[in-house]
């Protein structure tokens, strides 16, 4: 007969889905995210696409400000405000002329956004990103009924 070694048993399981796995399991947002980016880049985006970019925008900032004590990560940071300049740009430009589109330092922005923001969540534990996505989904709804209302 065969023995076999035996570990210790380990009680607690992990709370949370690593970060890099939800985002495996769920590959909507990456998807979703890459189609806005090609897009834009490839003169056909439309309101939806900008309104992906702005929730990833969003997202990203809700995800760096739910969890101050984590560990600095400035690039992020930075990331998400030369993308902030870039969106107001684009808006600008579609509220003046009723088109969307992008400049070339516009475009490396936001594919700056895409891979800054998979990386970011790829880093975090799925928990954060879920909680952020509930507080994105709160906003949008309170944003959504204050529109109805006016």
């Amino acid at each position: 007969m065969a023995m076999r070694k035996h570990g210790a048993f380990i009680k607690r399981k992990a709370k949370a889905t690593p970060g890099l796995i939800a985002q495996n399991i769920g590959t909507a947002y990456e998807t979703r995210l890459r189609m806005a980016v090609e897009a834009f880049r490839g003169g056909w985006a439309k309101p939806d696409h900008f309104n992906d970019l702005a929730d990833t925008l969003d997202l990203l900032q809700i995800g760096i400000a739910l969890y101050p004590s984590q560990k600095p990560d400035p690039s992020t940071a930075a990331a998400a405000e030369v993308v902030l300049v870039a969106m107001q740009n684009m808006l600008a430009r579609f509220d003046s002329c009723g088109k969307l589109g992008v400049t070339g330092e516009e475009l490396k922005a936001i594919e700056l956004l895409a891979d800054v923001s998979i990386d970011y969540w790829n880093r975090r534990s799925g928990a954060l990103f879920a909680e952020a996505y509930r507080q994105l989904k709160a906003v949008r709804n309170a944003q959504g009924q204050a529109k109805e209302a006016a």
